[in-house]
């Protein structure tokens, strides 16, 4: 989303240039912001956007023209408003383009493009070091009513990186986005490429050494209550990142660059559900980026502060806190300033290591036996039950996702991965397959999960297997929905949770306990004790070295469960 003109007059007052300029020369090194909150941008500097976030130095997404109005320079802006931002203690991420229906250059332009993003990551090398390039290039209208290919964007993006990271700047190592693209799906005329798939086409054509991290943009409908929303969102952002980690860029950070709830049609009811789905929404990020494994986000600018134009009052927190009642459940100003006091930080991704590769495993469905089986809704027992066709499938609801299973195996099992069969397995058209999913591991049913893998299936393919590196002892596993496929349904007919013996387990009844124990103590003999291969005792040396020992003791205590826990 983008403003359609230049800000209001009043902004480009002399007198505040040259005061700001002597305060650009007192700018000093400082760090990132610590917090994940952010807005898209800041407007007047003379508002009071410390006293929203109670003098936390926030993120800030602000846009840069090279061929726009002068107020949209590089130099100006520098001057009039991200000097007193990063003094602050404000973080920009700079948004930079050619022009508003231009965000990457035409052809033509390109020579003289790279040299102008040149000349601004100069101006602007003692504010900023976070770059985005471009915005939501599946959209028709942000090139020109043309189709800007995936390939054709990271062509120039490749050449506008290398062009900024060739200048330094003072705030540390040049960071520069992706562009996010507009999430949804193929819309005649407005949006020619869904939006995972623009994103997985551009991935394809990348390595880990060409970019250095991701903007991404996540929305919520008007027409949601506060909860509902929330769920969209997470949906929304969980499927890209679904994308990105499952094209190998898990260790890249990634920036939520606009999210929003319209408040639409302007009412107090209305801006009280996007004041709660704001605070709510902060909440929800911070648990999905303190979840093991997960693939963290460190910044979510709120689309938008300041008020601009008619345009795009229904989205201003600034506009808006003139509007209706106040208070955190009420006002988005508000809730954006009781979401502060929670002092949610920023988080980075940690290596992108990942526990699964795409393979079938080997072993047993251990999911057949699972005496638990729950879902956000929807008979998930049709899952397990070894029938694969459309009338035995797990159906969720067809509310907004996410949808989940979650299964208790039993007991501790020896988990070596997965397969998920989707509607396609049992008859159904493709389109209905799951396309964005990840698998979640948990000591119980209440949690904490742990995120094992992310799976963008970008052919829809009709299954899905993925295999540990290492098998895994566990016993609560969740397959997670992010976007279900065609409609908000999602359609699972099998799910296949694949599992060998359990080490310790030597009477196969799925746990270690006391009966184990005793088949242990029978072949207790030493390191002077060898067994020849294939005796019954070979069967108890956990450690490998053809004797039973102190060793093979200790290791067993660390897999006694004393029955099934």
């Amino acid at each position: 989303m983008r403003a359609a003109n230049g800000l209001c007059p009043s902004v480009r007052r002399a007198a505040t240039i040259v005061f700001l300029l002597v305060g650009l020369a007192r700018t000093a090194r400082a760090a990132d912001s610590p917090w994940v909150y952010g807005i898209h941008w800041y407007g007047d500097p003379n508002g009071v956007v410390e006293s929203m976030t109670g003098g936390k130095g926030i993120w800030s997404l602000e846009t840069v023209e090279t061929n726009s109005d002068v107020w949209w320079s590089a130099g100006w802006q520098r001057d009039y408003r991200f000097a007193t931002m990063v003094a602050r203690g404000h973080t920009l991420i700079v948004r930079i383009e050619r022009n508003w229906g231009e965000t990457v250059p035409y052809a033509g332009h390109l020579a003289q493009y790279l040299v102008d993003v040149q000349a601004a990551a100069q101006a602007l090398a003692g504010v900023c070091h976070v770059w985005q390039i471009g915005n939501e290039m599946n959209l028709y209208s942000e090139w020109g009513g043309n189709a800007l290919t995936p390939a054709d964007y990271v062509d120039m993006y490749k050449q506008i990186r290398a062009t900024i990271k060739a200048v330094p700047s003072a705030l540390g190592e040049q960071i520069v986005l992706l562009g996010p693209v507009s999430p949804g799906d193929v819309i005649s005329g407005v949006r020619h490429t869904e939006g995972n798939d623009y994103l997985g086409q551009m991935c394809d054509l990348l390595t880990a050494s060409d970019l250095d991290g991701f903007a991404i943009h996540a929305y919520a409908a008007p027409w949601n209550d506060a909860g509902t929303s929330r769920n969209e969102l997470l949906a929304g952002y969980l499927s890209q990142l679904a994308v990105i980690d499952s094209k190998g860029f898990g260790g890249k950070v990634v920036h939520l660059t606009e999210w929003n709830r319209r408040v639409d049609p302007l009412s107090d009811y209305n801006e009280a559900q996007s004041a709660q789905f704001l605070s709510g929404a902060f909440a929800d990020l911070d648990a999905w980026n303190q979840r093991a494994g997960a693939h963290p986000i460190s910044s979510a600018c709120w689309f938008i502060y300041a008020y601009d134009s008619g345009t795009w009052a229904n989205y201003s927190i600034e506009y808006l806190h003139g509007v209706g009642p106040g208070g955190a459940n009420n006002d988005l100003w508000d809730a954006f300033q009781y979401a502060c006091t929670l002092n949610l930080p920023t988080a980075g991704p940690t290596g992108g290591a990942t526990l699964m590769y795409n393979a079938t495993p080997a072993g047993a469905n251990a999911a057949r036996n699972a005496t638990g089986v729950w879902t956000d809704s929807g008979t998930g027992n049709l899952a397990i039950d070894g029938v694969i066709s459309a009338g035995s499938k797990w159906t969720s609801e067809g509310t907004v996702p996410p949808h989940w299973l979650q299964l208790d195996l039993g007991g501790l099992r020896n988990v070596t991965g997965f397969v998920v069969r989707h509607a396609g397995a049992g008859g159904e058209p493709s389109y209905f397959n799951t396309r964005t999913f990840h698998f979640e591991t948990a000591p119980s049913t209440s949690g904490p999960w742990r995120v094992d893998t992310m799976v963008f299936n970008a052919a829809s393919a009709d299954s899905t297997a993925r295999t540990y590196y290492q098998p895994q002892v566990l016993r609560h596993v969740r397959l997670y929905v992010t976007d279900p496929g065609i409609d908000n349904y999602a359609r699972i007919a099998e799910l296949e949770v694949y599992a060998t013996t359990l080490p310790g387990d030597f009477d196969h009844d799925n746990d270690v306990d006391g009966a184990d124990f005793q088949s242990l103590t029978l072949c207790l003999q030493g390191p002077g004790h060898t067994y020849v291969s294939g005796h019954y005792c070979r069967g108890r040396d956990l450690d490998s070295d053809a004797d039973v020992d102190l060793a093979d003791f200790a290791a067993f205590q660390s897999m006694f469960t004393g029955g099934s826990p």
